[in-house]
């Protein structure tokens, strides 16, 4: 049986923790930043139709 010092398991814990905390911030700041430029792709496209639209002749009723 080999002897391992018990000071060192906590530091090897907490570098584990630390590296998941922060593939755990990498991903949800991918997410955010997807959500922003799906939104702004929406907005681009509204805004587009929008200006279609309204260069478009009324339709006859």
């Amino acid at each position: 049986m080999t002897w391992t010092r018990p000071w060192r398991w906590p530091a090897g814990w907490a570098r584990a923790s630390n590296e998941q905390a922060v593939d755990n911030a990498r991903a949800a700041t991918v997410a955010c930043s997807r959500r922003l430029v799906e939104r702004a792709d929406a907005a681009a496209y509204v805004e587009r139709v929008d200006r279609e639209r309204s260069r478009r002749p009324a339709r006859p009723a």
